[in-house]
């Protein structure tokens, strides 16, 4: 709710409602829960700060949690404000949490008068399921609710239930007062996602190289006296480095990138394990621990420097179109022309390992893409716009 805007400048007076209200706005920034304000030691460390705060004067969580109540009632009416007569860039997502229940957010991207760009979560709640047209009445009735009547785009996910939601939304909201070109290119498939399905697809059957690597990350991570010789053979050997080892996490493909970054500076610790740490070497010779595919060896790093150059190209690609301070539209684009030219040419490669996995990418991206005719035509729009690309750059690529 609070960017650098919501700072207001600190009052010189000290005044008991002034710090109530800078207590609630604390609370919501820093995400902090309500009975933050009854601990003891805060409490002893407020009246330290402002000899005229008495305890009892500190609010209880009660009474925290009416005061933001009462500043999102007040942000509310000002969002609503701007909002008006502005046509929004709608982005949702929906999950079911470890309880079984559903839960969809709704975040609306707009551009002011003074064409600066904002980002603000217009809804956050538990639905009934996750069917498309469940979806579809949720938003409009949150879009109601907001005052808005101009839609611009929609982005979702591939979820097969979201075609239904685009076509329920193009039904009822056709006739509004912003629609543009009757709701025909509302649906844009989530660019981000879209790279997570084709780097899935080429992970599916990783190779024994990876896996070994993977295995001997778990290895050291494992236990605390495991870390402490694996840090000691780092101090042996004089390596510098100021990232350690982190396990990944198997649903998601840019941890295991991550963590394969890191562990390739450390080759040489691994290698001069396997001959010096009797646990280590026997970890590996038992099949229950690792299957008995050994350790890993110099082979086995290279291939994994091969990988990570290649998944590379995804992490970078992901983390611009994941960005909220800046228009990304225009972006697509190029990271979408460099990821299809590098899958196309490393699916011909002699490596086994590239030319596999680059060929399982190269055919969800055509799924997925195609050769530019599956797109969304309003994202090219955004590339003709552009200064540093206009017309003849599109004209290029097709």
């Amino acid at each position: 709710m609070y960017g650098e805007e919501g700072f207001q400048p600190i009052p010189t007076a000290f005044t008991i409602e002034a710090s109530r209200k800078a207590l609630a706005k604390m609370i919501i920034i820093d995400e902090l829960p309500f009975r933050f304000v009854e601990g003891y030691g805060f409490q002893r460390y407020l009246t330290t700060l402002q000899p005229k705060l008495q305890i009892r004067n500190i609010p209880s969580r009660q009474t925290v949690a009416r005061d933001v109540i009462g500043i999102y009632g007040v942000e509310s009416e000002k969002l609503r404000g701007a909002l008006k007569g502005c046509r929004v860039c709608l982005t949702t997502n929906t999950w079911t949490s470890i309880q079984n229940l559903n839960y969809m957010s709704l975040t609306g991207h707009f551009i002011d008068d003074d064409w600066r760009l904002y980002k603000r979560i217009l809804n956050f709640y538990q639905v009934e399921d996750h069917k498309g047209e469940t979806i579809g009445r949720e938003i409009e009735m949150c879009l109601r609710e907001w005052g808005i009547n101009g839609i611009f785009t929609l982005i979702v996910d591939n979820a097969s239930s979201n075609g239904a939601t685009i076509k329920f939304l193009q039904n009822v909201i056709k006739d509004w007062e912003g629609t543009v070109l009757e709701h025909d290119f509302l649906h844009i498939r989530c660019c981000a996602h879209i790279l997570n399905l084709i780097v899935g697809d080429g992970m599916r059957e990783i190779d024994a190289s990876i896996a070994k690597v993977l295995e001997a990350v778990r290895y050291v991570k494992s236990s605390p006296n495991r870390n402490q010789t694996f840090l000691g053979f780092v101090e042996r050997l004089g390596i510098e480095s100021k990232s350690l080892l982190c396990l990944d996490v198997p649903t998601r493909w840019n941890s295991t990138y991550l963590m394969l970054k890191t562990t390739q500076k450390f080759e040489k610790v691994f290698i001069r394990m396997d001959f010096e740490d009797d646990n280590y070497f026997s970890y590996f010779m038992n099949k229950e621990n690792s299957g008995g595919m050994g350790s890993p060896s110099g082979i086995d790093f290279r291939n994994c420097r091969t990988f990570v150059g290649l998944l590379k190209l995804f992490y970078n690609a992901t983390k611009k179109f994941s960005s909220s301070l800046y228009v990304t539209t225009n972006t697509f684009f190029d990271e979408m022309f460099v990821i299809q030219e590098n899958i196309s040419h490393l699916s011909k490669s002699q490596n086994h390992l590239l030319e596999n996995m680059a060929t399982k990418m190269e055919s969800k991206c055509d799924k997925c893409w195609g050769k530019g005719n599956k797109i969304n035509h309003l994202l090219y729009m955004a590339v003709v716009l552009s200064p540093r690309k206009k017309l003849r750059f599109e004209v290029l690529f097709f």
